[in-house]
Protein backbone atom coordinates (compact mmCIF):
# COMPACT_ATOMS: atom_id res chain seq x y z
CA UNK A 1 0.00 0.00 0.00
CA UNK A 2 1.39 3.54 -0.65
CA UNK A 3 3.21 5.27 2.33
CA UNK A 4 0.21 7.32 3.87
CA UNK A 5 0.50 10.85 5.93
CA UNK A 6 -2.82 10.01 7.72
CA UNK A 7 -5.91 12.26 7.35
CA UNK A 8 -6.04 15.65 9.45
CA UNK A 9 -8.13 15.75 12.47
CA UNK A 10 -6.81 18.95 13.74
CA UNK A 11 -3.25 17.91 15.27
CA UNK A 12 -0.31 18.10 14.20
CA UNK A 13 1.75 15.26 12.91
CA UNK A 14 4.11 14.01 15.16
CA UNK A 15 7.10 15.23 12.65
CA UNK A 16 5.27 18.69 12.28
CA UNK A 17 5.62 19.34 15.56
CA UNK A 18 9.65 20.21 15.35
CA UNK A 19 10.43 23.58 14.74
CA UNK A 20 10.53 25.07 10.94
CA UNK A 21 14.27 24.27 10.29
CA UNK A 22 13.60 21.17 11.19
CA UNK A 23 10.66 20.27 8.97
CA UNK A 24 12.61 21.46 6.06
CA UNK A 25 15.77 21.05 6.27
CA UNK A 26 17.66 23.61 6.28
CA UNK A 27 15.66 25.69 3.73
CA UNK A 28 14.50 23.09 1.25
CA UNK A 29 13.76 24.40 -2.59
CA UNK A 30 10.38 23.60 -3.35
CA UNK A 31 8.88 24.48 -6.94
CA UNK A 32 5.25 25.06 -6.92
CA UNK A 33 4.77 24.28 -11.32
CA UNK A 34 1.72 23.84 -13.30
CA UNK A 35 -0.96 25.51 -15.78
CA UNK A 36 -2.50 28.50 -14.05
CA UNK A 37 -2.02 32.24 -14.14
CA UNK A 38 0.21 33.52 -10.92
CA UNK A 39 -0.38 35.82 -8.85
CA UNK A 40 -4.44 36.48 -10.65
CA UNK A 41 -6.36 33.21 -11.13
CA UNK A 42 -8.70 31.00 -10.11
CA UNK A 43 -8.76 28.35 -7.10
CA UNK A 44 -5.66 26.79 -8.42
CA UNK A 45 -4.04 29.93 -8.24
CA UNK A 46 -5.24 30.82 -4.68
CA UNK A 47 -4.58 27.43 -3.55
CA UNK A 48 -0.74 27.94 -5.05
CA UNK A 49 -0.39 31.00 -3.41
CA UNK A 50 -1.32 29.35 0.15
CA UNK A 51 0.97 26.36 -0.40
CA UNK A 52 3.96 29.08 -0.95
CA UNK A 53 2.98 30.99 2.13
CA UNK A 54 2.57 28.12 4.33
CA UNK A 55 5.58 26.10 3.42
CA UNK A 56 7.57 29.70 3.13
CA UNK A 57 6.31 30.04 6.95
CA UNK A 58 7.78 26.60 7.20
CA UNK A 59 11.16 27.41 6.74
CA UNK A 60 11.27 26.77 3.08
CA UNK A 61 12.78 28.05 -0.22
CA UNK A 62 9.65 28.23 -2.37
CA UNK A 63 9.16 29.20 -5.94
CA UNK A 64 6.35 29.57 -8.30
CA UNK A 65 6.45 28.50 -12.14
CA UNK A 66 4.07 29.24 -14.40
CA UNK A 67 4.59 26.35 -16.97
CA UNK A 68 2.07 28.13 -19.95
CA UNK A 69 1.04 31.43 -20.70
CA UNK A 70 -2.31 32.54 -19.28
CA UNK A 71 -2.96 35.83 -20.66
CA UNK A 72 -4.46 36.89 -24.55
CA UNK A 73 -3.00 39.00 -26.56
CA UNK A 74 -4.70 42.42 -27.21
CA UNK A 75 -7.00 42.05 -24.35
CA UNK A 76 -6.74 43.35 -20.66
CA UNK A 77 -4.36 40.82 -18.99
CA UNK A 78 -5.10 39.94 -15.34
CA UNK A 79 -1.08 38.56 -15.17
CA UNK A 80 1.01 41.01 -17.28
CA UNK A 81 4.46 40.00 -15.73
CA UNK A 82 6.49 37.32 -16.80
CA UNK A 83 8.40 37.25 -13.50
CA UNK A 84 7.96 38.76 -10.26
CA UNK A 85 7.77 38.86 -6.51
CA UNK A 86 4.45 38.71 -5.44
CA UNK A 87 3.71 39.20 -1.21
CA UNK A 88 7.52 37.44 -1.16
CA UNK A 89 6.75 34.64 -3.47
CA UNK A 90 8.84 34.72 -6.37
CA UNK A 91 6.99 33.42 -9.66
CA UNK A 92 7.89 33.68 -13.38
CA UNK A 93 5.90 32.29 -16.78
CA UNK A 94 8.81 29.64 -17.82
CA UNK A 95 8.66 29.90 -21.28
CA UNK A 96 9.53 33.77 -20.76
CA UNK A 97 6.14 35.84 -21.42
CA UNK A 98 2.80 35.49 -19.35
CA UNK A 99 0.93 36.31 -23.36
CA UNK A 100 -0.28 32.88 -25.30
CA UNK A 101 1.23 32.80 -29.04
CA UNK A 102 -1.15 33.04 -32.43
CA UNK A 103 0.37 29.88 -34.09
CA UNK A 104 0.42 26.00 -32.83
CA UNK A 105 4.15 26.21 -33.85
CA UNK A 106 5.09 29.00 -31.61
CA UNK A 107 3.09 27.34 -28.73
CA UNK A 108 4.93 24.34 -29.32
CA UNK A 109 8.51 26.04 -29.44
CA UNK A 110 7.17 27.60 -26.05
CA UNK A 111 6.48 24.61 -24.13
CA UNK A 112 9.81 23.07 -25.35
CA UNK A 113 11.17 26.65 -23.96
CA UNK A 114 9.54 26.52 -20.85
CA UNK A 115 10.08 22.89 -20.26
CA UNK A 116 13.87 23.72 -20.29
CA UNK A 117 13.78 26.40 -18.26
CA UNK A 118 12.24 24.21 -15.71
CA UNK A 119 14.73 21.46 -15.91
CA UNK A 120 17.00 24.69 -14.86
CA UNK A 121 15.41 25.50 -11.94
CA UNK A 122 14.85 21.98 -10.92
CA UNK A 123 18.72 21.74 -10.88
CA UNK A 124 19.34 25.12 -9.44
CA UNK A 125 23.01 26.48 -8.80
CA UNK A 126 25.92 24.95 -6.76
CA UNK A 127 24.70 27.43 -3.87
CA UNK A 128 21.26 26.28 -3.98
CA UNK A 129 20.98 22.37 -4.86
CA UNK A 130 18.53 20.86 -6.33
CA UNK A 131 14.68 21.47 -5.92
CA UNK A 132 12.06 19.21 -5.90
CA UNK A 133 8.81 19.86 -7.54
CA UNK A 134 4.98 19.91 -6.20
CA UNK A 135 3.08 19.64 -10.11
CA UNK A 136 -0.67 21.65 -10.48
CA UNK A 137 -1.58 19.92 -13.43
CA UNK A 138 -3.50 17.01 -15.18
CA UNK A 139 -1.12 17.18 -18.04
CA UNK A 140 0.87 14.31 -18.96
CA UNK A 141 2.75 16.24 -21.03
CA UNK A 142 3.87 18.28 -18.00
CA UNK A 143 3.68 15.12 -15.80
CA UNK A 144 6.65 13.57 -17.99
CA UNK A 145 8.71 17.17 -17.77
CA UNK A 146 8.62 17.40 -14.19
CA UNK A 147 8.91 13.81 -13.47
CA UNK A 148 12.31 13.65 -16.06
CA UNK A 149 13.25 16.97 -14.57
CA UNK A 150 13.43 15.48 -10.87
CA UNK A 151 14.80 12.21 -11.81
CA UNK A 152 18.04 14.49 -13.56
CA UNK A 153 18.32 16.11 -10.41
CA UNK A 154 17.63 12.93 -7.82
CA UNK A 155 14.77 14.95 -6.14
CA UNK A 156 11.32 14.60 -5.61
CA UNK A 157 8.40 14.96 -8.00
CA UNK A 158 4.57 15.37 -6.12
CA UNK A 159 1.49 15.49 -8.09
CA UNK A 160 -0.73 17.97 -6.06
CA UNK A 161 -4.83 16.98 -7.27
CA UNK A 162 -7.45 19.47 -6.10
CA UNK A 163 -10.03 17.97 -8.50
CA UNK A 164 -10.98 14.62 -10.33
CA UNK A 165 -9.67 14.46 -13.91
CA UNK A 166 -12.42 15.63 -16.67
CA UNK A 167 -14.81 15.77 -13.54
CA UNK A 168 -17.15 17.76 -15.73
CA UNK A 169 -16.86 16.11 -18.90
CA UNK A 170 -20.10 13.51 -20.40
CA UNK A 171 -19.11 10.35 -18.96
CA UNK A 172 -17.70 8.62 -22.45
CA UNK A 173 -15.36 6.48 -23.92
CA UNK A 174 -12.74 8.72 -24.29
CA UNK A 175 -13.47 10.13 -20.81
CA UNK A 176 -12.92 6.65 -19.67
CA UNK A 177 -10.14 5.79 -21.39
CA UNK A 178 -8.26 8.58 -20.75
CA UNK A 179 -8.52 8.28 -16.54
CA UNK A 180 -7.98 4.55 -17.27
CA UNK A 181 -4.49 5.73 -19.22
CA UNK A 182 -3.70 7.92 -15.94
CA UNK A 183 -4.52 5.75 -13.39
CA UNK A 184 -1.77 2.99 -15.90
CA UNK A 185 0.72 5.50 -16.44
CA UNK A 186 1.02 9.10 -15.19
CA UNK A 187 0.01 8.56 -11.78
CA UNK A 188 2.50 5.49 -11.46
CA UNK A 189 5.42 7.88 -12.37
CA UNK A 190 4.94 10.50 -9.47
CA UNK A 191 6.82 9.76 -6.30
CA UNK A 192 3.97 11.41 -4.14
CA UNK A 193 0.64 12.68 -4.54
CA UNK A 194 -1.31 15.26 -2.44
CA UNK A 195 -5.05 15.44 -2.46
CA UNK A 196 -7.52 17.88 -1.29
CA UNK A 197 -10.12 15.82 -0.61
CA UNK A 198 -11.00 11.95 1.24
CA UNK A 199 -12.58 11.00 -2.49
CA UNK A 200 -9.49 11.87 -4.22
CA UNK A 201 -7.52 10.33 -1.65
CA UNK A 202 -9.09 7.07 -1.74
CA UNK A 203 -9.19 7.26 -5.22
CA UNK A 204 -5.33 7.88 -5.41
CA UNK A 205 -4.46 5.29 -2.45
CA UNK A 206 -5.72 2.09 -5.67
CA UNK A 207 -3.41 3.94 -8.64
CA UNK A 208 -0.08 5.01 -7.16
CA UNK A 209 3.03 3.03 -6.83
CA UNK A 210 3.32 1.18 -3.16
CA UNK A 211 6.50 3.18 -2.71
CA UNK A 212 4.81 6.42 -3.23
CA UNK A 213 3.59 8.71 -0.66
CA UNK A 214 0.10 10.54 -0.04
CA UNK A 215 -1.32 12.86 2.06
CA UNK A 216 -4.73 14.43 2.35
CA UNK A 217 -4.14 18.91 2.49
CA UNK A 218 -7.78 20.92 3.09
CA UNK A 219 -7.89 24.12 2.13
CA UNK A 220 -5.89 26.92 3.25
CA UNK A 221 -6.08 30.40 4.08
CA UNK A 222 -3.77 32.85 5.37
CA UNK A 223 -5.93 34.29 8.39
CA UNK A 224 -3.82 37.65 8.62
CA UNK A 225 -4.48 38.41 4.45
CA UNK A 226 -8.13 38.51 5.67
CA UNK A 227 -8.39 41.31 8.39
CA UNK A 228 -8.82 41.41 11.58
CA UNK A 229 -11.79 39.69 13.33
CA UNK A 230 -14.82 41.51 12.84
CA UNK A 231 -15.72 44.39 15.77
CA UNK A 232 -18.83 46.24 14.43
CA UNK A 233 -22.37 45.04 14.05
CA UNK A 234 -23.48 42.61 11.20
CA UNK A 235 -26.41 45.04 10.44
CA UNK A 236 -24.08 47.62 9.70
CA UNK A 237 -23.07 45.53 6.18
CA UNK A 238 -25.67 44.82 4.07
CA UNK A 239 -24.06 42.89 1.49
CA UNK A 240 -24.27 39.49 0.69
CA UNK A 241 -20.98 38.01 -1.45
CA UNK A 242 -20.47 35.05 -3.47
CA UNK A 243 -17.30 34.87 -4.98
CA UNK A 244 -16.28 32.38 -8.04
CA UNK A 245 -16.35 31.69 -11.49
CA UNK A 246 -19.49 32.65 -13.60
CA UNK A 247 -18.65 29.45 -15.78
CA UNK A 248 -20.99 27.40 -12.86
CA UNK A 249 -24.07 28.58 -14.73
CA UNK A 250 -26.25 26.47 -12.40
CA UNK A 251 -24.67 27.53 -9.34
CA UNK A 252 -25.57 31.38 -9.96
CA UNK A 253 -28.40 30.41 -10.85
CA UNK A 254 -29.82 28.91 -7.15
CA UNK A 255 -27.73 31.36 -5.73
CA UNK A 256 -30.09 34.00 -7.48
CA UNK A 257 -32.95 32.37 -7.03
CA UNK A 258 -32.36 32.03 -3.11
CA UNK A 259 -31.88 36.31 -3.08
CA UNK A 260 -34.48 36.58 -5.02
CA UNK A 261 -36.91 34.61 -2.68
CA UNK A 262 -35.47 36.55 0.38
CA UNK A 263 -35.14 39.80 -0.87
CA UNK A 264 -38.80 40.84 -0.26
CA UNK A 265 -38.22 40.31 3.20
CA UNK A 266 -35.38 42.09 3.79
CA UNK A 267 -34.74 45.12 1.75
CA UNK A 268 -31.26 46.81 2.94
CA UNK A 269 -30.05 43.78 1.85
CA UNK A 270 -27.97 43.52 -1.81
CA UNK A 271 -26.17 40.79 -3.16
CA UNK A 272 -22.75 41.16 -5.06
CA UNK A 273 -20.80 38.49 -7.03
CA UNK A 274 -17.58 38.74 -7.80
CA UNK A 275 -15.83 36.67 -11.05
CA UNK A 276 -15.34 36.24 -14.07
CA UNK A 277 -16.52 33.64 -16.88
CA UNK A 278 -15.50 32.10 -20.35
CA UNK A 279 -18.73 32.18 -21.69
CA UNK A 280 -19.47 35.61 -23.59
CA UNK A 281 -23.09 35.63 -22.76
CA UNK A 282 -23.20 34.19 -19.47
CA UNK A 283 -22.77 37.44 -17.18
CA UNK A 284 -25.09 39.19 -19.87
CA UNK A 285 -27.90 36.60 -19.39
CA UNK A 286 -27.78 37.09 -15.15
CA UNK A 287 -27.62 40.89 -15.15
CA UNK A 288 -31.07 40.39 -17.61
CA UNK A 289 -32.14 37.96 -15.09
CA UNK A 290 -31.64 40.70 -12.01
CA UNK A 291 -33.37 43.47 -14.01
CA UNK A 292 -36.57 41.43 -14.92
CA UNK A 293 -36.73 40.50 -11.21
CA UNK A 294 -38.77 42.33 -8.56
CA UNK A 295 -35.33 43.87 -6.78
CA UNK A 296 -33.45 44.74 -10.31
CA UNK A 297 -31.48 47.47 -8.48
CA UNK A 298 -30.01 44.93 -5.39
CA UNK A 299 -27.81 42.76 -7.50
CA UNK A 300 -24.31 43.76 -8.44
CA UNK A 301 -21.97 41.66 -10.70
CA UNK A 302 -18.47 43.16 -10.05
CA UNK A 303 -16.53 40.72 -12.78
CA UNK A 304 -13.05 39.61 -12.21
CA UNK A 305 -10.44 41.28 -9.66
CA UNK A 306 -7.27 41.22 -8.78
CA UNK A 307 -6.18 39.09 -5.87
CA UNK A 308 -5.17 41.67 -3.40
CA UNK A 309 -8.09 43.76 -3.57
CA UNK A 310 -10.22 40.48 -2.95
CA UNK A 311 -9.21 40.88 1.28
CA UNK A 312 -10.99 44.12 0.84
CA UNK A 313 -14.14 43.28 -0.89
CA UNK A 314 -14.32 40.28 1.51
CA UNK A 315 -14.13 42.15 4.51
CA UNK A 316 -16.84 44.60 3.13
CA UNK A 317 -19.46 41.84 3.03
CA UNK A 318 -21.79 40.91 5.96
CA UNK A 319 -22.28 37.63 5.01
CA UNK A 320 -21.21 34.88 2.14
CA UNK A 321 -23.44 32.31 0.32
CA UNK A 322 -21.33 29.38 -1.65
CA UNK A 323 -24.41 27.02 -3.07
CA UNK A 324 -22.85 24.26 -4.72
CA UNK A 325 -24.47 21.80 -6.58
CA UNK A 326 -23.80 17.86 -5.76
CA UNK A 327 -22.13 16.14 -9.00
CA UNK A 328 -18.21 14.47 -9.04
CA UNK A 329 -16.89 17.86 -9.17
CA UNK A 330 -18.22 18.91 -5.89
CA UNK A 331 -17.72 15.25 -4.33
CA UNK A 332 -13.86 15.19 -4.87
CA UNK A 333 -13.28 18.85 -4.88
CA UNK A 334 -12.89 21.30 -1.58
CA UNK A 335 -13.13 25.17 -2.28
CA UNK A 336 -10.36 27.32 -1.17
CA UNK A 337 -12.95 30.32 -1.29
CA UNK A 338 -14.83 28.61 1.77
CA UNK A 339 -11.99 29.47 3.78
CA UNK A 340 -11.55 32.79 2.93
CA UNK A 341 -15.23 33.30 3.82
CA UNK A 342 -14.69 31.94 7.50
CA UNK A 343 -11.36 33.72 8.05
CA UNK A 344 -13.30 37.43 7.62
CA UNK A 345 -15.67 36.05 10.55
CA UNK A 346 -18.53 36.77 8.81
CA UNK A 347 -21.36 33.95 8.72
CA UNK A 348 -21.77 31.59 5.78
CA UNK A 349 -24.34 29.71 4.09
CA UNK A 350 -22.97 26.70 1.99
CA UNK A 351 -24.36 23.47 0.50
CA UNK A 352 -23.54 19.83 2.26
CA UNK A 353 -21.46 18.78 -0.24
CA UNK A 354 -17.82 17.31 -0.51
CA UNK A 355 -15.84 17.18 2.77
CA UNK A 356 -17.66 20.59 3.60
CA UNK A 357 -19.78 18.21 6.59
CA UNK A 358 -16.43 16.41 7.95
CA UNK A 359 -14.86 20.48 9.02
CA UNK A 360 -17.91 22.49 9.44
CA UNK A 361 -21.36 22.11 11.73
CA UNK A 362 -24.86 23.38 11.00
CA UNK A 363 -25.45 26.24 13.17
CA UNK A 364 -22.09 26.10 15.06
CA UNK A 365 -19.81 26.93 12.37
CA UNK A 366 -22.05 28.02 9.65
CA UNK A 367 -25.29 27.17 8.05
CA UNK A 368 -24.61 23.73 6.33
CA UNK A 369 -27.76 23.23 3.98
CA UNK A 370 -28.42 20.11 1.46
CA UNK A 371 -27.58 20.45 -1.64
CA UNK A 372 -29.63 21.35 -4.60
CA UNK A 373 -32.67 22.79 -2.39
CA UNK A 374 -33.28 26.45 -3.22
CA UNK A 375 -36.04 27.17 -0.85
CA UNK A 376 -33.61 25.29 2.19
CA UNK A 377 -30.33 27.44 1.21
CA UNK A 378 -33.19 30.51 0.71
CA UNK A 379 -34.09 29.65 4.64
CA UNK A 380 -30.97 29.55 6.02
CA UNK A 381 -30.04 33.14 3.89
CA UNK A 382 -32.99 34.62 6.10
CA UNK A 383 -32.02 33.32 9.50
CA UNK A 384 -28.68 34.79 8.72
CA UNK A 385 -30.19 38.07 7.72
CA UNK A 386 -33.22 38.03 10.76
CA UNK A 387 -31.00 37.54 13.70
CA UNK A 388 -27.64 39.44 13.39
CA UNK A 389 -26.13 38.84 16.35
CA UNK A 390 -26.67 34.84 16.23
CA UNK A 391 -25.08 35.26 12.67
CA UNK A 392 -21.67 37.32 14.35
CA UNK A 393 -21.41 34.99 16.88
CA UNK A 394 -22.06 32.36 14.11
CA UNK A 395 -18.84 34.09 12.39
CA UNK A 396 -16.36 34.06 14.96
CA UNK A 397 -17.04 30.60 15.19
CA UNK A 398 -16.42 30.01 11.90
CA UNK A 399 -13.35 31.72 12.04
CA UNK A 400 -11.88 30.02 14.78
CA UNK A 401 -13.07 26.96 12.73
CA UNK A 402 -10.80 28.14 9.89
CA UNK A 403 -7.95 28.98 12.20
CA UNK A 404 -7.51 25.56 13.58
CA UNK A 405 -8.48 23.48 10.67
CA UNK A 406 -7.15 25.32 7.39
CA UNK A 407 -4.56 27.81 8.57
CA UNK A 408 -1.55 28.55 6.62
CA UNK A 409 1.09 28.08 9.16
CA UNK A 410 -0.53 24.57 10.49
CA UNK A 411 -1.19 23.11 6.89
CA UNK A 412 2.24 24.48 5.79
CA UNK A 413 4.31 22.61 8.46
CA UNK A 414 2.08 19.16 7.48
CA UNK A 415 3.37 20.01 4.41
CA UNK A 416 7.02 20.69 4.78
CA UNK A 417 6.93 17.47 6.83
CA UNK A 418 5.76 15.58 4.17
CA UNK A 419 7.63 16.87 1.68
CA UNK A 420 11.10 16.69 4.45
CA UNK A 421 9.68 12.84 4.09
CA UNK A 422 11.03 11.95 0.82
CA UNK A 423 14.97 12.98 2.14
CA UNK A 424 16.66 15.58 0.63
CA UNK A 425 16.72 16.89 -2.79
CA UNK A 426 19.69 15.12 -4.83
CA UNK A 427 19.84 12.03 -3.09
CA UNK A 428 17.80 10.40 -4.72
CA UNK A 429 18.33 6.58 -5.00
CA UNK A 430 16.70 3.94 -6.71
CA UNK A 431 13.34 3.82 -5.45
CA UNK A 432 12.94 1.08 -2.44
CA UNK A 433 9.56 0.32 -1.16
CA UNK A 434 8.52 1.93 2.06
CA UNK A 435 6.79 1.20 4.60
CA UNK A 436 3.86 2.44 6.58
CA UNK A 437 3.64 4.71 9.35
Amino acid sequence: MPHRSGPYNGAMPIDAEKSSEQACGGRMRIILAGEFGFPNGSGRTARVYAFAKGLSAAGCDVEVACLRPTEGTGTWAANPNASGTYRGVPFSYTGGSPYRDDTFARRRLRDLRSALRLFRLVRGTRAQGPASVILFSHSAVWIVAAVLACRLARSFCVLEQCEYLAARAPDSVTTRARRWYYAKTMYRLVDGVIVISTFLEEHFSARIRDDARLIRVPILVDMDEFGEEQTGVLADQHTLVFVGHLNHTGEIDRLLDAFFEVAPRFPEWNLRVIGGTCIPTAIEGFRERAASSATPDRVEFVGSVERSALPGLLRDAGAFALPRATGLFSTAGFPTKLGEYLATGRPVVVTATGDIPLYLRDGVDAYVVPPDDTRAFAARLADVLADPAAAKAMGARGRETARTQFGIETQGMRLAAFMRGFGEPGTRRRARRSTAD
